[in-house]
């Protein structure tokens, strides 16, 4: 059964807590249940699904006490008719130090800030394996990150380190070498994706790179590491991500064609005829 991304989250961070005593999870969510956090570390662990100041506050005080807060902010925000991912208030968390998690429905409305904000990656991890080596990344690092994670079952991404290490590499390849010519696919986030993935069972011959980072700096890192290979490409990615995405790759990538196919954020409504038609329009009549 495939994991979500909160669930892979939950999960990795509780593990690192047993071994690191300064991390502390914060939900400003009511709708938790069974959080393995709290069962192995109750005394790091708070909730507190109408947090606001008192939250921002909060993770002030325990950065400032050697702590490494990550604050989870869920679908419908921090209190009833507030948008999600209320930009104060992960702003105020992020520049305190904490590492602070948005659902992909709410996250549009802070990513622009986060982009702007060169010393904060923004990850889109997909997957089981992908999600928990972010939150490891994480964890090693001194920065705060911003992560865009789903509720949902994910799709079943064949993640790979970068190298020998564990680090999460700006353009990972599904199948070891993405193809020299011809058309390939570049996936976002977990709608973008599970669309490339079914497109590729359609059409197995197709190149796909996938992102992670979304931030202004590494997404001009990845958009000049895919400058390199010669080709279009068509991106595959939900409505928030994919305009950034095409910006940067066709700002980066001169000479190469890229258009963008809009990604589905529901399981089961993958518009892979899209997807192929995109393909066939690089090819001409």
């Amino acid at each position: 059964m495939a994991v979500s991304g909160r669930d892979a989250f939950r999960s990795e961070l509780t593990s690192i807590a047993h071994r690191d005593g300064r991390v502390v999870c914060l939900e400003a969510w009511s709708l938790y249940r069974d959080h393995p956090f709290e069962a192995a570390h109750p005394d790091r662990f708070f909730s507190l699904p109408a947090g606001g100041p008192v939250l921002a506050q909060m993770v002030k005080g325990l950065v400032a006490a050697g702590f490494r807060p990550f604050v989870v902010v869920g679908p419908g925000g921090t209190a009833p008719g507030r948008a999600v991912g209320n930009r104060w208030l992960w702003r105020a968390c992020v520049e305190a130090g904490a590492t602070v998690v948005l659902p992909p429905e709410g996250s549009g409305e802070g990513s622009v800030e986060v982009r702007q904000k060169t010393c904060v990656p923004l990850c889109a991890p997909c997957g089981e394996e992908e999600t928990r080596a972010v939150v490891r990344q994480v964890a090693r690092s001194r920065r705060p990150y911003c992560l865009v994670l789903g509720d949902g079952p994910g799709p079943s991404w064949p993640y790979r380190p970068n190298g020998t290490g564990d680090e999460v590499p700006l353009v990972a390849q599904e199948s070891g070498v993405l193809a020299r010519t011809g058309a390939r696919l570049v996936s976002v986030g977990e709608a973008g994706t599970r669309l490339a993935l079914a497109a590729r069972a359609t059409a197995p011959g197709l190149g796909h790179a996938h992102l992670v980072y979304l931030d202004e700096v590494r997404l001009a890192a990845a958009a000049a590491e895919l400058a390199s290979w010669p080709g279009p490409s068509v991106v595959t990615a939900a409505a928030w991500m994919l305009e950034e995405v095409l910006r940067a790759l066709r700002a980066r990538t001169p000479g190469h064609a890229v258009s963008g196919v809009l990604a589905p954020s529901r399981e089961g409504q993958a518009d892979v005829a899209g997807v192929l038609a995109a393909v066939a329009a690089f090819k001409g009549p």
